[in-house]
């Protein structure tokens, strides 16, 4: 059985893409950056922090 780690939600308004991490504990964690490649490694980063061991 597999551990649910994340939900992440991306959406663009404009030049702006959004990230929402949601994570189990309810934490709803917000990133935001001009560049789509850029927004995926800080989620790649911040998930790698918090679960890493």
């Amino acid at each position: 059985m597999t551990d649910k780690l994340a939900e992440v939600e991306i959406s663009k308004d404009g030049e702006i893409y959004y990230a929402k991490v949601i994570l189990p504990s309810g934490e709803i964690v917000t990133l935001e950056n001009e560049d789509f490649e850029e927004v995926l490694e800080q989620i790649a980063n911040d998930l790698q922090e918090r679960f890493s061991s």
